[in-house]
């Protein structure tokens, strides 16, 4: 379809009466001698009859419509525009150095605080928001697939990292960009979509949002959405691809997410890879999944180190670049030291929690028999 524009410049090269070219010019939308924008109005519109057309032709001075209001713009919404503009950077566009819990990173992405199907959860710090850009990508692209469905309750997205890396409050890890927490999707008692939040999700799939742990009256039950939460860990590994190297979470977790994908005949591939990189690591990760990524070839050529495991997917990536794996070596004691003093173990965090009424002290007491980490003979869960 042609432009606006160039009819324009047809009324105005073309020798019409002045009234005729003002009232086609009018109907095209055209810009007056001044510059000012026509708005076509309903007498514009109308054919004009003979009579009209007489008393035109012998008028000497047309009157002037008025000029009209300038149109209000829509106002842009800063994290629409900030989505669409992660989007299109290329991957190379960060760098990420070192190692997951000895690193950093620069010219990191930062999350938007919302965008289709996800919020960045906002009892967590805004500083912790920012990642490399192939895991921001990854994820507003995962949260999009998945909010389409359904979009009553938005993925929830907890810590990335610190906009330069280094060492962030309550984590080990999550120093180089390559680290984030996600919160698994629930459902209420009624079976109605729920708001994320995090909280243990026990073996038959059930957990509860004790929000005042002394006052048992606000408790609300929860179940663990497990096809949506399947979809979304679908998406991930298919928008990730190679670059996801973990997914740490409870055994039991896991085990319900691959009989869903078992169930409805989930892509062999996606089934095979989620069955190798899932596992429990030394913390449960019961109330939510911590996701890992591998360093990119620009990262590895700055110096981002990975940790093990080294999958045969990843020897056969690299070498089809002609590089091979880059392992980094062991953290210092006083990193080490460092690192505890700034996570919480779970018999820390029952200590400081204060006064709980019976049912907390019931579900903790139950949460023992799966804190242990889980040691099953698979090869890549070490």
């Amino acid at each position: 379809m042609r432009r606006r524009g160039s009819f324009c410049a047809i009324v105005i090269l073309v020798k019409v009466r002045p009234s005729l070219m003002a009232a086609l010019a009018a109907v095209l939308g055209c810009s007056s001698a001044s510059g000012e924008t026509i708005v076509p109005s309903a007498s514009a519109v109308r054919v004009a009859m003979p009579e009209q057309q007489a008393h035109e032709a012998t008028s000497k001075q047309p009157q002037k419509e008025p000029a009209p209001a300038p149109a209000k713009s829509e106002p842009v919404d800063e994290n629409v525009a900030a989505v669409q503009r992660i989007l299109g950077l290329s991957i190379d566009a960060s760098t990420s150095l070192g190692q997951p819990a000895d690193g950093s990173i620069e010219d990191s992405v930062e999350l938007p605080a919302r965008g289709p199907g996800f919020i960045a959860n906002p009892k967590r710090p805004v500083q912790a928001r920012f990642g490399s850009v192939v895991l921001v990508q990854t994820l507003l692209r995962a949260a999009a697939d998945v909010g389409v469905e359904e979009s009553a309750a938005p993925l929830v997205i907890n810590d990335i990292g610190l906009q330069r890396g280094g060492p962030i409050a309550q984590h080990g890890s999550h120093q180089n960009g390559h680290d984030v927490d996600v919160l698994f999707f629930v459902r209420d008692d009624k079976g109605h979509p729920h708001r994320s939040v995090g909280v243990p999700i026990a073996p038959d799939g059930m957990g509860v949002d004790f929000k005042d742990l002394a006052d048992p009256s606000d408790d609300q039950p929860v179940k663990l959405d497990v096809p949506r939460t399947w979809r979304l860990m679908a998406s991930l590994i298919k928008h990730a691809g190679d670059q996801l190297q973990r997914v740490f979470i409870v055994e039991h977790v896991r085990s319900m997410l691959l009989k869903e994908a078992q169930h409805i005949g989930a892509n062999a591939a996606i089934q095979e890879r989620f069955s190798d990189i899932a596992c429990q690591p030394g913390t449960p990760h019961d109330d939510h999944m911590h996701l890992r990524f591998f360093c990119s070839p620009h990262d590895m050529a700055a110096g981002c180190r990975d940790k093990p495991p080294v999958y045969p997917f990843r020897r056969e990536q690299l070498a089809a670049l002609g590089l091979k794996p880059q392992l980094g070596g062991p953290v210092s004691r006083a990193k080490k030291a460092a690192k505890r003093k700034r996570t919480t173990t779970p018999e820390q965090a029952r200590k400081r929690a204060g006064r709980m009424h019976s049912d907390v002290i019931a579900f903790l007491d139950l949460r023992k028999s799966w804190l242990k980490k889980a040691t099953p003979p698979r090869p890549y869960c070490r």
